[in-house]
């Protein structure tokens, strides 16, 4: 639709669900997770729709697709190994690589510059936030505490991230610089804030 809500136009008329779309920064094409064949896999098509093309085929059940701002890449979260770890793959769906082991991540944000994505990460019994490089090397926690971190968004230029911070009904927006220094509240209310974009 247009962003005044106007020409709300399908897209897709999957008799199950298809969900999760993510424009490609050119905004030729629109990745997505669908339940097809009864198995939630990841897709791609072009912005009117047309050229629907599935690029996995793995039978676990891969969702959330989000392209890198170059247009090169689309991670992914997956059930494949019993866990939902993060992928990577080529835009057509070749080279699918694994990055994480045995962890529970979500929430995949890429940084401006292509070179790393932000996620967050079920790790010594609470959820945080983390960083690594496209190659899954040098995965770093940026946030360690009893609450709950999830949702990172970076950013523009890349140098801060923002997050919520906060269990059930009682999440707040935190921000914080991209190597986890000066993490400010900022929102003060008292209702549940959550998932920043």
């Amino acid at each position: 639709m247009n962003a005044d809500g106007s020409n709300q136009t399908r897209l897709t008329f999957n008799e199950d669900g298809d969900y999760s779309p993510a424009w490609s920064s050119d905004g030729a094409l629109i990745a997505f997770s669908s339940r097809r064949d009864g198995n939630n896999e990841i897709y791609t098509m072009n912005a009117d729709g047309s050229n629907q093309t599935r690029l996995t085929s793995d039978g676990t059940g891969d969702i959330s697709p989000i392209w890198s701002p170059n247009g090169d890449l689309i991670a992914f979260t997956s059930g494949r190994r019993g866990y939902s770890d993060i992928y990577i793959m080529n835009a057509d769906g070749s080279n699918q690589t694994l990055l994480t082991f045995r962890e529970t991540n979500y929430g995949l944000a890429w940084s401006p510059d292509s070179t790393r994505i932000a996620f967050y990460s079920f790790r010594d019994q609470s959820y945080g936030i983390f960083t690594m490089n496209t190659d899954g090397s040098n995965q770093t926690s940026l946030t360690s505490n009893d609450s709950s971190d999830k949702d990172p968004a970076w950013s523009p230029n890349g140098t801060r991230i923002v997050f919520s911070r906060g269990r059930f009904d009682d999440s707040k927006i935190y921000i914080m610089n991209a190597d986890c220094s000066n993490q400010i509240r900022l929102t003060l209310n008292g209702v549940e804030d959550s998932s920043p974009a």
